[in-house]
Protein backbone atom coordinates (compact mmCIF):
# COMPACT_ATOMS: atom_id res chain seq x y z
CA UNK A 1 0.00 0.00 0.00
CA UNK A 2 1.30 3.46 -0.93
CA UNK A 3 2.20 5.73 1.99
CA UNK A 4 -0.15 8.56 2.97
CA UNK A 5 1.07 11.79 1.38
CA UNK A 6 0.90 14.85 3.65
CA UNK A 7 1.09 18.57 2.94
CA UNK A 8 1.90 20.62 6.07
CA UNK A 9 1.02 24.32 6.33
CA UNK A 10 2.33 26.03 9.48
CA UNK A 11 3.83 29.50 9.73
CA UNK A 12 6.15 28.74 12.66
CA UNK A 13 9.25 27.11 11.20
CA UNK A 14 10.27 25.24 14.35
CA UNK A 15 6.78 23.82 14.85
CA UNK A 16 6.55 22.88 11.18
CA UNK A 17 9.95 21.19 11.32
CA UNK A 18 8.96 19.22 14.43
CA UNK A 19 5.70 17.99 12.91
CA UNK A 20 7.36 17.12 9.61
CA UNK A 21 10.21 15.26 11.29
CA UNK A 22 7.87 13.28 13.51
CA UNK A 23 5.44 12.33 10.73
CA UNK A 24 8.27 11.43 8.34
CA UNK A 25 9.51 8.87 10.86
CA UNK A 26 6.32 6.83 10.33
CA UNK A 27 6.62 4.15 7.64
CA UNK A 28 3.15 4.86 6.23
CA UNK A 29 3.60 8.64 5.92
CA UNK A 30 5.34 10.75 3.30
CA UNK A 31 5.58 14.53 3.71
CA UNK A 32 5.31 15.90 0.15
CA UNK A 33 5.36 19.61 0.93
CA UNK A 34 5.72 22.27 3.63
CA UNK A 35 4.21 25.74 3.48
CA UNK A 36 4.37 28.79 5.73
CA UNK A 37 1.42 30.73 4.28
CA UNK A 38 -2.02 29.97 2.90
CA UNK A 39 -1.04 31.09 -0.60
CA UNK A 40 2.05 28.89 -0.59
CA UNK A 41 -0.05 25.98 0.64
CA UNK A 42 -2.50 26.34 -2.25
CA UNK A 43 0.32 26.38 -4.80
CA UNK A 44 1.92 23.29 -3.26
CA UNK A 45 -1.46 21.58 -3.09
CA UNK A 46 -1.91 21.89 -6.85
CA UNK A 47 1.64 20.63 -7.42
CA UNK A 48 1.62 17.68 -5.02
CA UNK A 49 -2.05 16.59 -4.79
CA UNK A 50 -1.60 15.13 -1.27
CA UNK A 51 -3.91 12.70 0.48
CA UNK A 52 -4.04 14.89 3.59
CA UNK A 53 -3.58 18.62 4.23
CA UNK A 54 -2.48 19.47 7.77
CA UNK A 55 -3.31 23.14 8.26
CA UNK A 56 -2.56 25.62 11.03
CA UNK A 57 -5.34 28.19 11.48
CA UNK A 58 -3.17 31.26 12.11
CA UNK A 59 -1.27 31.74 8.84
CA UNK A 60 -0.49 34.89 6.80
CA UNK A 61 -2.22 35.69 3.47
CA UNK A 62 -4.99 33.17 3.95
CA UNK A 63 -5.66 31.55 7.30
CA UNK A 64 -6.17 27.81 7.68
CA UNK A 65 -9.96 28.04 7.55
CA UNK A 66 -10.02 30.02 4.31
CA UNK A 67 -7.34 27.77 2.84
CA UNK A 68 -9.31 24.67 3.85
CA UNK A 69 -12.42 26.01 2.14
CA UNK A 70 -10.56 26.66 -1.11
CA UNK A 71 -8.86 23.26 -1.02
CA UNK A 72 -12.21 21.58 -0.42
CA UNK A 73 -13.65 23.39 -3.45
CA UNK A 74 -10.72 22.19 -5.57
CA UNK A 75 -10.85 18.58 -4.37
CA UNK A 76 -13.91 17.30 -2.45
CA UNK A 77 -12.10 14.05 -1.60
CA UNK A 78 -8.89 15.36 -0.02
CA UNK A 79 -8.65 14.95 3.75
CA UNK A 80 -8.14 18.10 5.81
CA UNK A 81 -6.90 18.20 9.41
CA UNK A 82 -6.84 21.55 11.22
CA UNK A 83 -4.44 22.45 14.04
CA UNK A 84 -4.98 25.38 16.40
CA UNK A 85 -3.80 26.76 19.72
CA UNK A 86 -7.30 27.80 20.78
CA UNK A 87 -10.96 27.07 20.21
CA UNK A 88 -14.13 29.13 20.42
CA UNK A 89 -17.67 28.67 19.11
CA UNK A 90 -17.30 30.92 16.07
CA UNK A 91 -14.00 29.37 15.06
CA UNK A 92 -15.51 25.91 15.43
CA UNK A 93 -18.46 26.95 13.25
CA UNK A 94 -16.10 28.28 10.58
CA UNK A 95 -13.97 25.13 10.66
CA UNK A 96 -16.96 22.81 10.34
CA UNK A 97 -18.43 24.88 7.51
CA UNK A 98 -15.11 24.63 5.65
CA UNK A 99 -15.68 20.87 5.50
CA UNK A 100 -12.68 19.61 7.46
CA UNK A 101 -12.23 16.02 8.57
CA UNK A 102 -10.60 16.79 11.90
CA UNK A 103 -9.70 19.57 14.33
CA UNK A 104 -6.93 19.04 16.87
CA UNK A 105 -5.51 21.46 19.42
CA UNK A 106 -1.76 22.01 19.29
CA UNK A 107 -1.27 20.94 22.90
CA UNK A 108 -2.37 17.44 21.94
CA UNK A 109 0.22 14.67 22.09
CA UNK A 110 2.15 14.41 18.83
CA UNK A 111 1.08 10.77 18.49
CA UNK A 112 -2.53 11.99 18.34
CA UNK A 113 -1.72 13.85 15.13
CA UNK A 114 -0.45 10.64 13.56
CA UNK A 115 -3.44 8.66 14.82
CA UNK A 116 -5.73 11.44 13.58
CA UNK A 117 -4.27 11.27 10.07
CA UNK A 118 -4.75 7.54 9.92
CA UNK A 119 -8.30 7.86 11.27
CA UNK A 120 -9.45 10.41 8.71
CA UNK A 121 -7.95 8.25 5.95
CA UNK A 122 -10.31 5.52 7.18
CA UNK A 123 -13.23 7.89 6.79
CA UNK A 124 -13.50 8.93 10.45
CA UNK A 125 -13.65 12.48 11.82
CA UNK A 126 -11.32 13.37 14.67
CA UNK A 127 -11.53 16.13 17.28
CA UNK A 128 -9.59 16.94 20.43
CA UNK A 129 -11.69 16.25 23.57
CA UNK A 130 -12.44 19.95 24.31
CA UNK A 131 -13.70 20.38 20.74
CA UNK A 132 -15.84 17.23 20.93
CA UNK A 133 -17.27 18.52 24.22
CA UNK A 134 -18.21 21.84 22.59
CA UNK A 135 -19.94 20.05 19.71
CA UNK A 136 -21.82 17.77 22.11
CA UNK A 137 -22.85 20.68 24.33
CA UNK A 138 -24.18 22.59 21.33
CA UNK A 139 -26.17 19.55 20.21
CA UNK A 140 -27.63 18.85 23.65
CA UNK A 141 -28.61 22.50 24.05
CA UNK A 142 -30.07 22.46 20.53
CA UNK A 143 -27.89 25.40 19.57
CA UNK A 144 -26.85 26.25 16.04
CA UNK A 145 -23.09 25.92 15.59
CA UNK A 146 -23.33 27.66 12.23
CA UNK A 147 -25.67 30.38 11.00
CA UNK A 148 -28.53 29.55 8.60
CA UNK A 149 -28.32 30.11 4.88
CA UNK A 150 -29.07 33.68 3.91
CA UNK A 151 -30.65 35.21 0.84
CA UNK A 152 -28.79 37.98 -0.96
CA UNK A 153 -29.40 40.25 -3.93
CA UNK A 154 -26.08 39.59 -5.65
CA UNK A 155 -25.98 40.13 -9.40
CA UNK A 156 -24.97 37.39 -11.82
CA UNK A 157 -21.59 39.06 -12.35
CA UNK A 158 -21.01 39.41 -8.61
CA UNK A 159 -21.72 35.72 -8.14
CA UNK A 160 -19.30 34.85 -10.95
CA UNK A 161 -16.57 36.92 -9.33
CA UNK A 162 -17.38 35.50 -5.91
CA UNK A 163 -16.94 31.97 -7.29
CA UNK A 164 -13.49 32.88 -8.62
CA UNK A 165 -12.47 34.63 -5.40
CA UNK A 166 -13.33 31.49 -3.44
CA UNK A 167 -11.16 29.52 -5.86
CA UNK A 168 -8.26 31.73 -4.78
CA UNK A 169 -7.86 33.76 -7.96
CA UNK A 170 -6.35 37.25 -7.87
CA UNK A 171 -7.98 40.34 -9.41
CA UNK A 172 -5.71 40.06 -12.46
CA UNK A 173 -6.57 36.38 -12.92
CA UNK A 174 -10.30 37.05 -12.55
CA UNK A 175 -10.07 39.95 -15.01
CA UNK A 176 -8.40 37.70 -17.59
CA UNK A 177 -10.95 34.93 -17.00
CA UNK A 178 -13.96 37.24 -17.43
CA UNK A 179 -12.44 39.61 -20.03
CA UNK A 180 -12.84 42.68 -17.82
CA UNK A 181 -10.35 45.09 -16.24
CA UNK A 182 -8.73 44.44 -12.83
CA UNK A 183 -10.20 47.76 -11.67
CA UNK A 184 -13.69 46.47 -12.50
CA UNK A 185 -12.97 43.32 -10.52
CA UNK A 186 -11.85 45.41 -7.53
CA UNK A 187 -15.06 47.44 -7.77
CA UNK A 188 -17.12 44.26 -7.68
CA UNK A 189 -15.08 43.03 -4.70
CA UNK A 190 -15.86 46.24 -2.83
CA UNK A 191 -19.54 46.01 -3.74
CA UNK A 192 -19.68 42.42 -2.53
CA UNK A 193 -18.17 43.26 0.83
CA UNK A 194 -20.43 46.28 1.21
CA UNK A 195 -23.59 44.30 0.37
CA UNK A 196 -22.64 41.47 2.70
CA UNK A 197 -21.29 43.82 5.38
CA UNK A 198 -17.87 42.16 5.48
CA UNK A 199 -14.44 43.69 6.09
CA UNK A 200 -11.98 41.65 4.05
CA UNK A 201 -11.57 38.87 1.49
CA UNK A 202 -11.04 36.19 4.13
CA UNK A 203 -14.43 37.05 5.65
CA UNK A 204 -15.96 37.08 2.17
CA UNK A 205 -14.72 33.57 1.35
CA UNK A 206 -15.87 32.16 4.69
CA UNK A 207 -19.28 33.82 4.32
CA UNK A 208 -19.73 32.52 0.76
CA UNK A 209 -18.89 28.94 1.74
CA UNK A 210 -20.90 29.04 4.95
CA UNK A 211 -24.03 30.38 3.28
CA UNK A 212 -23.81 28.31 0.09
CA UNK A 213 -23.41 31.34 -2.16
CA UNK A 214 -21.02 29.42 -4.43
CA UNK A 215 -21.09 25.96 -5.95
CA UNK A 216 -18.28 24.74 -3.62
Amino acid sequence: MAPISILIAEDHEIVRFGISTYLSSAEDITVVGEASTGEECLKLFEQTQPDVCLLDIGMPDKDGIETAGIIRSLDPDVKILILSMHIDRQKLADVLEAGVDGYLLKDTDKSDILHGIRAIMRGQRVFSPPISDMITESFLNKEEISPPKVETDLTKREREILELIVQGMTSKEIAKELYISPRTVDTHRSNLMEKLELKNIADLVRFALKNKLVSA
